[in-house]
């Protein structure tokens, strides 16, 4: 476990500042921020020029991974492992074609879903709210965060159903009103020094392949990563929390995807509070660790799609 002591030495170092960098539109909470920016069409406009374009380098007989329904935006990781792999993107779901179920949505279109094949990448991956995180984590694992805000006195941390929204809080429990599309859980000490702390594993094909460790101010917990670092899976977890983590991508039928971790610093016992299949590349990921992260995850997913396709 990291300790003061023991804090990794970028941290020392000049980093980017993902507040510094942030919009004034990116205080605009979720999902307002997506609808008064039209953010779905810009995405899917800009995707569909990067991936036009990188195709138009490659042989029309490359080997394809097909994305259905929405198009990865083109500085994903999969998007990094399908340039290492030589791999054309395509948009139609066959059976005799490598296809992943790609949707950055919590939960994935039934109607999107019918046409997937049996034998898609994520293709049962439909679920990732957090109620469901929860649920499933603490049937893996026997311990959970979920607490009743009406009763429980102490910190909570509230939290959008919905994947991806970024709206976080921390209020004092115990709380007279609830609010639905939310969940609630205990807040647990993550603090290293002046610094809050979380893991993100990387999983691919029940394996996991790489973690990112990843650290942010303690006065603002919810946004704002100053250092990612790739570590492997024996760096950040014992062999009983690797086990768990396994355990918990296959529950909620994750075949690739990234979770977001915490270690509780009093009991030392970590958390799975996120589950994410669509995962955007990490935010203060120096360059030289970069191709490291994208090879190591290239070479696992290139397995994957030939035990399946």
């Amino acid at each position: 476990m990291t300790t003061r002591e023991n804090l990794p030495a970028e941290l020392g170092m000049p980093q980017p500042d993902q507040l510094e960098h942030a919009s004034v539109l990116s205080r605009i909470p979720e999902p307002w921020r997506a609808r008064l920016t039209g953010r779905r069409f810009r995405r899917w406009r800009h995707a569909s020029r990067a991936i036009t374009a990188y195709n138009a380098t490659l042989p029309a007989t490359a080997p394809v991974l097909n994305f259905f329904p929405m198009r990865p935006q083109p500085r994903a990781p999969i998007m990094e492992m399908v340039r290492i792999l030589g791999l054309r993107v395509g948009f139609s779901p066959r059976a005799d074609e490598a296809t992943i179920a790609w949707d950055g949505d919590t939960w994935f279109s039934p109607r999107a879903a019918r046409r997937l094949p049996s034998n898609a990448i994520n293709g049962r991956c439909l679920d990732i709210s957090k109620s469901r995180v929860q649920r499933i984590w603490h049937e893996v694992a026997g311990r959970s965060l979920v607490v009743d805000p009406r009763t429980f006195r102490g910190n909570i941390v509230v939290k959008p159903e919905e994947n991806g929204r970024h709206g976080g809080q921390v209020v004092r429990g115990p709380l007279e009103h609830t609010r639905r599309g939310k969940t609630y859980e205990r807040l647990i000490d993550t603090t290293v020094g002046e610094y809050v702390t979380q893991t993100r594993p990387v999983i691919i094909d029940g394996q996991i392949v790489l973690a990112y460790e990843k650290w942010r101010p303690a006065s603002n917990r919810f946004f704002g990563t100053t250092l990612s670092l790739p570590r492997t899976a024996d760096e950040l977890y014992s062999v009983d929390e690797q086990d768990e983590l396994i355990r918990f991508a296959r529950a909620i039928e994750m075949d690739y995807g990234e979770l977001d971790v915490l270690r509780d610093r009093e009991d030392g016992c970590i958390h799975v509070v996120d589950a994410n299949r669509t995962p955007s590349r990490p935010w203060a990921l120096a360059e030289r660790h970069q191709l490291y992260a994208w090879q190591v995850q290239a070479a696992a997913l290139d397995a994957l799609i030939r035990s399946r396709f």
